[in-house]
């Protein structure tokens, strides 16, 4: 996430210190899991959700998507734009009791283009601009701050987390938040190329047409082996002076996406494929560190990891009362189970007073690198 330590040291410190301040217990009487949370009541909110995955095409971007890249950053900074990628978007099958996909790549939906540059708030490593096309939502230009922090146990890739603000298009798509979980190759080395699991969260009505998608093929994506779930029985359990932002506990259960449109579809699984808790720092910062613990229920036998991380909540337009939040949380290595990093994301709406609260059932990803394996 933006606001993220990018080097191992301040990575490390980091930890030590929320290690420290975080042993604080929650409220012991947590109240009732969320209405959008509960099995049978699973809500989107007003928006929906869409979740792709995407591999670098090996192709040179066109002048096109260079030149709009370019007018976003403008002068000198389109100069100083660190890297354009073209990319392919897929549809894909998951496990209903793992989540974890079984067939990545199972079918192409359309293409992506993003383009990065350093950012002068002070604040993210980089700024992104891109443009997807999606079956239904029509033709989406998005933008915003990304975190990095490089892999100590891939060297030359990176955990890269975006936070993108989506842009009203012609086809009803008033606006929204697109976030990814990424695993950078920027030198272009062997055994996988740049590739992320996208999720766009989008409000309005996309009216754009939705063709039969074609065949996809299996794609060079290295070692990465990706999941994606909703929350079920998340709960608020108040502040506690650890934890200023409040303490979210829940269940992640998988769920389905349509094949030809990525979107969302239906209840989550009944299985539990992890158990995940949430201790959020203030949130009156634009970025506001928070402690993960996860319990990934889907590999034999279970790994349980913690993670600092970051933060980000905005307004939406068209939403009342709840603010997108989005968090990104990188994985230290586990040599002993094979682990060699990954990654866990988050993108839902919260309460705009309740940083660990829920007022849609969010979609969470994760990423685990290295020989690790899916049970």
């Amino acid at each position: 996430m933006p606001g993220r330590s990018f080097t191992v040291l301040a990575a490390a410190a980091a930890a030590v210190t929320l290690v420290a301040t975080g042993t604080a217990s929650a409220d012991p009487n947590p109240i009732a899991p969320a209405p959008a949370t509960v099995p049978g009541t699973i809500s989107d909110g007003p928006g929906s959700f869409h979740v792709y995955r995407t591999v670098e095409s090996g192709l040179r971007p066109s002048s096109t998507d260079n030149a709009q890249c370019n007018s976003y950053f403008g002068s000198p900074l389109s100069n100083a734009v660190l890297e354009r990628l073209d990319a392919r978007m897929y549809t894909f099958t998951n496990s209903d009791e793992t989540g974890f996909l079984t067939d990545p790549t199972a079918r192409d939906v359309g293409p992506i283009y993003v383009c990065d540059g350093p950012t002068i708030d002070g604040r993210a490593f980089l700024d992104q601009w891109g443009k997807l096309t999606a079956p239904g939502l029509g033709d989406l230009t998005m933008s915003g701050p990304c975190g990095l922090e490089f892999y100590i146990g891939e060297p030359g890739r990176g955990a890269v987390d975006c936070v993108l603000a989506v842009d009203p298009n012609s086809t009803g798509v008033t606006g929204g938040v697109a976030t990814s979980n990424s695993v950078a190759n920027p030198a272009r080395l062997p055994n996988g190329r740049t590739g992320s699991l996208w999720t766009v969260y989008s409000m309005g009505e996309g009216t754009a047409p939705v063709a039969d998608p074609a065949p996809g093929m299996p794609q060079p994506t290295g070692s990465v082996k990706y999941s994606v779930g909703r929350e079920v029985n998340s709960r608020s359990l108040g502040r506690t002076p650890a934890c200023p932002g409040g303490v979210r506990t829940t269940e992640i259960h998988s769920v389905s996406t349509d094949p030809a449109t990525g979107a969302v579809t239906g209840e989550p699984s009944d299985a539990v494929a992890a158990h995940a808790s949430i201790c959020y720092g203030n949130p009156a910062e634009p970025d506001f560190g928070a402690r993960l613990d996860i319990t990934i229920e889907g590999v034999f036998p279970p790994l349980t990891v913690s993670s600092d991380g970051q933060c980000r909540q905005q307004d939406v337009a068209g939403l009342v009362g709840s603010r997108q939040q989005s968090c990104g949380f990188t994985l230290l290595p586990d040599f002993g189970r094979g682990l060699t990093g990954g990654q866990v994301t988050l993108n839902g709406l919260v309460p705009v007073d309740d940083p660990a609260g829920s007022d849609n059932s969010a979609i969470w990803t994760t990423g685990l690198l290295g020989s690790i394996v899916p049970r």
